[in-house]
């Protein structure tokens, strides 16, 4: 069995009604830094960043291809502690940052906070969006094509087809954790389907819980042409379903696939023609990756190892900076590979470490 699937529950638990807007999810890290705070302060400060920026998110959601309910309020707008605390732990579950006694910025938060964004942060860039996107399919993939599959076939009984739809999708993930005697994973499957099958208020909690937040991120991430809100009929983008073709997602599509597949769907985004990392020449590619490195080593670098960086974050850094940047699409592999290649070869005068440990791909040192 491919090691490389993702047999976890692929659902996030702690979006609500209120967690709709994902600025303030790309946002989050950059609140955090490089420091420990307590979560107390970080609510109060994403507050008075929301009330700050007020007038782009204003801005951002009258351009927004949807026909409101008149006078209603700005979608997913922080305006209170409970608020923001809702969003942070969204952000907590998508890893941009972690959270014992004290919030602290996670790797993947370090680069997301790190890649430009527009004049308007509730716009994602490119980069953010690619980040973003990617996490979003990593963690709560069942669901979000489990939604895409209602929009397109217009189920008339929403709530049971979701139910039955992720009851499937998790018995099936338990079969194949049978066969691998993951007794860890089963259990934490078979809780998950538990969950599902006990909602309490079933219609609210699915309206809620699961398909506001989730339609409004699809605006977010331009998966939606246009949604009338009066009549609740809505618009899908062409090809949306390259993202939820998998029946499971795994790490490897993420890193080898997904981003091919992303900028072929978001080709209109950009200035010109993507280019495919594989097909550069190795000069070509010798000069991003030496300026990547360079970049890298002055953005991630800590007060203890001024010439040593996380291999993780110099990858995900390089595959959203290269999309961003230089109209570059690559996967991991391809990238990975050529850089072990040129640093053997000491065409790049740098020394990259692996470990065997899937948690860590190691890191990499000036040399």
């Amino acid at each position: 069995m491919n090691d490389s699937l993702i047999l976890e529950p692929q659902r996030l638990t702690s979006p609500t009604v209120k967690v709709r807007r994902l600025g303030y999810i790309a946002i989050i890290p950059s609140l955090v830094s490089d420091r420990e705070i307590s979560p107390k302060t970080l609510e109060q400060n994403l507050v008075g960043w929301a009330k700050q920026n007020r007038s782009f998110l204003r801005l951002y959601s009258s351009k927004l291809p949807v026909a409101n309910i008149k006078r209603s309020p700005l979608t997913g707008e922080i305006t209170n502690p409970d608020a923001a605390r809702r969003y942070l732990e969204t952000c907590r579950e998508l890893g941009f940052i972690t959270k014992l006694r004290k919030v602290q910025i996670s790797k993947i938060g370090r680069v997301i906070s790190i890649i430009s964004e527009r004049d308007n942060p509730f716009e994602l860039s490119i980069g953010k969006l690619f980040i973003i996107l990617k996490r979003l399919l990593e963690k709560d993939y069942d669901v979000l094509k489990t939604i895409h599959k209602i929009l397109l076939r217009g189920e008339a009984d929403e709530i049971d087809f979701f139910r039955r739809e992720l009851q499937r999708i998790l018995s099936k993930k338990i079969e194949m954790a049978a066969q691998m005697n993951d007794f860890y994973l089963i259990d934490k499957l078979k809780k998950s389907l538990k969950s599902i099958q006990s909602w309490e208020s079933a219609e609210r909690y699915y309206r809620e819980n699961i398909k506001a937040p989730r339609l409004e991120w699809m605006l977010d991430l331009q998966f939606l042409a246009f949604w009338n809100k009066r009549s609740n009929t809505f618009r899908l983008m062409d090809n949306l379903d390259v993202f939820f073709e998998k029946e499971v997602m795994s790490y490897e599509w993420l890193q080898d696939i997904y981003p091919y597949i992303f900028s072929k769907f978001y080709s209109g985004v950009f200035k010109k023609k993507m280019e495919h990392w594989p097909n550069l020449s190795p000069k070509e590619k010798i000069g991003i990756l030496e300026n990547l490195l360079n970049n890298s080593m002055q953005m991630f670098k800590t007060v203890t190892d001024l010439d040593r960086i996380s291999a993780d974050e110099f990858f995900e850094y390089s595959l959203a900076s290269l999309i961003q940047n230089n109209d570059i699409a690559a996967g991991l592999s391809d990238l990975e590979k050529d850089l072990t290649n040129f640093v053997a070869s000491g065409e790049l005068k740098f020394r990259y470490v692996k470990t065997v440990s899937k948690a860590d791909r190691g890191y990499i040192l000036r040399i």
